[in-house]
């Protein structure tokens, strides 16, 4: 039976004033070591966390279900509830509990959503993570882990969901006040988010960009503070016309992420990702995602990469320093986070060195213009401020190089050196009562004392005032005791305030010249992509393509970018001549081959289409505008649809939807 508030402890009353808030999220509340869970909060997330749920005070017979996890390691608990598609507010002692005087305040510090991430080192690294917003003239998405931005314009209600099934989606968010849930996939219930337009104090400017843009924007202030905004970038507008069209089904046909099986390994993009960083591999998926249409802009694409696989010696050097760089972009997120620590600053500082480096190295093919001046700056501040080895705690000082302040210096020296003040102390003492057992000794209880055995109780000075009696001492303070205390002490806790106030204020500067890291980062990011692909052209001894404007598929020499890779050797190459409206009709015994050179048709497009190099002796292509294809056989029993009704059906909506300039492949058709 829940109690009323007036039988509740003040601890449960403190609960239940913040729960009352927060009834549509989970309440993380921190008590000491551990976040609790209490009540509906308990028993939701216990099963999905894996753990215990048990009863708060068992012997006073309260009967409050509650669970908890360790504050130290909150990060997998919370990610796997956000996963489940829960909220989340977080909510901390936000007072010392030593110089609390009766129950520790606490307050939420955080309210997170399944596309809020808390850590995002715990995500896959080569995957977004995308909070989108959608009403009936756009769609809008924001990367949380990295800051990315942007929106396409379209009324289409079916492109709309097509663009939502192929990108990684974790929450969707509806104006509160319009009915547009119909504009979203069926099975995208669970990620919706309503929320209500607000005016939130110094906003990003919204001129310009779409309502959906704005709303999206406006909901992801709403749950981060003034930080977080430092690193969300601009909205750019993307173009549905400009892209090659991959459904989802597609996707999943062609195996582009992962197989049938649901593993990445054996994956098309696990075949041709030889990228050295996270930031890349995700935009080598955004490439893969979204090919082109554009002949001009594919070319140029291709120009670099060919620029590139001129000169073996900077590919290898450029990959062996892209492969310290870490992920500038999700490290930033994580500096403008609550959680974030010194150690972070020094490895953001570790990835500008290596990102300036493969930009300078590079500079010449990739022609982007960055201020390396202040970048440079930036770093080398980092480094002369924040120890390398720095504490994970930001409050307990030992951050700090020495030279960075005078005023701290002092206080370093002072609290560092306060065992070299009480030896000296002590051998004072010692030579003044001729008592050379005296001991000066330290606990958290009586602070500094004077430690005298009863054997030389006589010789104690009458100036020596008695802190407590044991079996066998005395233990005494003396005002200069008392005094070098209180100076030490207090050099203690001046040196962790400003400590933290060095690094607080470099902190802040790093984040409000974030946009400059940001552009580092997306130029590393497109060299990574360029000098993999020229990697993999010369490791799997791919081809320039060539584009020609009479719908002729011509591949002299074809192989499979992932077949090829797993049977090294024992591949054998194949070509395909498919002249303006042709059509292969292939036929032959199981394990023919027939799926595989279709697919592989597919997959050279693709490459070809992200302005790749691919696995071919020669290669002539038209430029597409999309692929289809239907794959395998299934009933729809449920639907009251036999095997061959759903391909028959799949196949007029395919025929219904190509062009002349598509390409499709339907395989096991009647």
């Amino acid at each position: 039976m829940t109690k009323t508030k007036d039988e509740m402890t003040p601890l449960m009353k403190q609960f239940w004033d913040i729960k009352s808030l927060h009834n549509d999220k989970i309440l993380l509340f921190r008590m000491g070591d551990f976040y609790e869970m209490f009540y509906d909060d308990a028993i939701k997330a216990a099963p999905i966390l894996g753990i215990t749920l048990t009863q708060r005070n068992k012997k006073a017979e309260d009967q409050t279900p509650m669970c908890g996890v360790p504050y130290h390691s909150i990060a997998g608990p919370i990610n796997k509830l956000l996963a489940a598609g829960l909220k989340i507010a977080v909510c901390d002692q936000v007072e010392d509990p030593k110089l609390a005087k009766g129950l520790v305040k606490r307050a939420v510090t955080r309210i997170l959503t399944p596309g809020m991430v808390y850590d995002s080192d715990t995500l896959e690294a080569t995957k977004p993570h995308y909070i989108a917003a959608v009403d009936e003239n756009s769609m809008s998405f924001v990367d949380t882990t990295t800051g990315e931005a942007f929106y396409f314009k379209s009324e289409d209600k079916n492109e709309k969901i097509k663009v939502l099934h192929v990108l990684p989606i974790a929450e969707v968010v509806l104006d509160d006040k319009a009915d547009v849930k119909n504009l979203l996939p069926e099975n995208f219930d669970k990620l919706i988010s309503k929320h209500t337009l607000k005016t939130i104090a110094k906003t990003i400017a919204t001129r310009d960009i779409p309502y959906s843009a704005q709303l999206l924007q406006n909901y992801v202030l709403s749950l981060s503070d003034e930080n977080f905004k430092k690193t969300l970038r601009p909205f750019v507008e993307k173009n549905f016309e400009h892209r090659l069209q991959l459904s989802s089904d597609v996707i999943r046909h062609l195996e582009i992420f992962e197989t049938y099986k649901g593993q990445v390994d054996g994956s098309f993009f696990s075949a041709v990702n030889k990228t050295k960083t996270s930031g890349g591999a995700r935009l080598l998926r955004n490439w893969i995602l979204f090919p082109l249409r554009n002949k001009n802009t594919i070319l140029d694409r291709q120009k670099l990469i060919s620029a590139l696989r001129d000169d073996l010696y900077l590919i290898k050097k450029t990959r062996e320093v892209l492969a310290g760089l870490g992920d500038i972009e999700r490290r930033l997120i994580k500096i403008s986070q609550p959680q974030t620590n010194a150690r972070d600053l020094v490895q953001l500082a570790d990835a500008l060195e290596a990102g300036l480096k493969a930009y300078s190295m590079t500079y010449a093919i990739v022609k982007e213009n960055l201020n390396t001046e202040l970048i440079l700056e930036i770093m080398t501040e980092i480094r002369q401020t924040i120890h390398d080895q720095a504490p994970l705690t930001v409050k307990s000082g030992h951050m700090i190089n020495k030279g960075v302040s005078i005023e701290l210096d002092e206080y370093i020296e002072l609290s560092t050196s306060a065992h070299l003040h009480i030896e000296k102390l002590e051998e004072k003492e010692k030579s003044a009562t001729g008592i050379n057992s005296l001991k000066i000794r330290y606990n958290n209880v009586f602070g500094y004392y004077i430690e005298i055995t009863h054997l030389h109780k006589d010789k104690v000075p009458k100036h020596y005032q008695r802190k407590q009696t044991l079996a066998n001492a005395e233990r005494f303070c003396t005002d200069e005791l008392i005094q070098l205390e209180q100076k030490v002490l207090s050099a203690q806790t001046k040196r962790n305030d400003l400590e933290y106030f060095v690094y607080d204020t470099l902190k802040n500067k790093v984040l409000s010249l974030a946009s400059h890291f940001l552009g580092l980062a997306s130029v590393c990011n497109q060299i990574d992509v360029y000098v993999s692909l020229a990697w993999l052209s010369l490791e799997e001894s791919y081809v320039l393509p060539h584009f020609n404007q009479d719908n002729q598929l011509k591949l002299t020499g074809s192989r499979h970018a992932v077949i090829e890779q797993f049977n090294r050797g024992k591949f054998v190459a194949n070509d395909i001549d498919l002249q303006k409206s042709d059509c292969y009709l292939i036929t032959g015994p199981n394990m023919a081959g027939k799926s595989t050179l279709m697919r592989q048709a597919a997959l050279t497009v693709i490459l070809a289409q992200m302005g790749s190099y691919v696995p071919a002796a020669s290669a002539t292509l038209p430029i597409y505008d999309a692929i289809y294809t239907r794959i395998g056989a299934s009933d729809q029993l449920s639907e009251g649809l036999s095997t061959f009704m759903v391909e028959m059906t799949e196949t007029a909506q395919m025929l219904n939807q190509a062009t002349g300039q598509s390409l499709l492949i339907l395989d096991e058709v009647g």
